[in-house]
């Protein structure tokens, strides 16, 4: 499945703000949430690297953003891509004169026990620097960031973006939408339908009217709602 789109969503009943979960959209707009587990796995960035021009630029193809409220974290579309992220940074000008000291202070300087924790992984002398290590080491270096971030699988839930394939009119005002969905087709009452496509569940808009009213339309350049029957 390719993701084309993500961005942060609710947090489960009872957890904490940076429990935030994660909505993941594919290209035909259905729904993929990710919950649990660790956040570099929520948003495919095991670097958990925060979002910024240089993860927003079109090399390196973040699809979105989360946060807690304190940090906003860049979302990719898959492991490898946010693994290459990190990586690129890494051996990018920025970081390889730096010492590992002075690189884990530059990559989280909340976190002033990051570099006892790369030394304790890879025991390398934090006084070296980034260029100085042979590839081989420079995997070890990678794979301690990503141990000491953590990357813990939690739970995945699918939700079917479905088709409003009819509808049925009564005084020339809708009633009920025929929706197509992975089980078939079935028939739903109006304010039922209206309730799907607020939750992100309908290939459809939302239309609110001054005057109160709330109707459904179909989503930019797609066909009319096919009339099955007037009453």
């Amino acid at each position: 499945m390719v993701f084309i789109r993500a961005q942060a969503g609710p947090p489960n009943v009872g957890d904490p703000k940076s429990m935030f979960t994660v909505q993941y959209f594919d290209e035909k707009g259905n729904m993929t949430i990710r919950s649990g587990g660790k956040r570099s796995w929520r948003c495919n960035n095991p670097g958990n690297l925060l979002a910024s021009p240089y993860t927003r630029g079109k090399d390196r193809r973040s699809i979105g953003t989360a946060g807690d409220g304190a940090n906003e974290y860049a979302i990719f579309p898959d492991y490898e891509t946010g693994h290459e992220a990190l990586v690129v940074m890494l051996r990018g000008s920025v970081y390889t004169p730096l010492t590992l000291r002075a690189a884990m202070k530059r990559y989280d300087s909340t976190n002033p026990s990051y570099i006892d924790e790369i030394v304790k992984i890879t025991k390398f002398d934090p006084e070296r620097t980034i260029k100085s290590l042979s590839d081989k080491e420079f995997e070890m270096f990678w794979r301690a960031i990503e141990k000491v971030e953590k990357w813990e699988v939690g739970e995945e839930d699918f939700i079917e973006k479905w088709i409003i394939s009819g509808v049925h009119k009564k005084h020339n005002v809708i009633t009920e939408y025929l929706i197509n969905s992975g089980n078939g087709s079935s028939w739903f009452a109006k304010q039922d339908a209206i309730k799907m496509a607020i939750e992100g569940r309908l290939h459809a808009i939302v239309v609110h009217l001054k005057k109160g009213t709330i109707y459904l339309r179909p989503e930019f350049r797609s066909n009319p709602f096919e009339l099955i029957a007037q009453r």
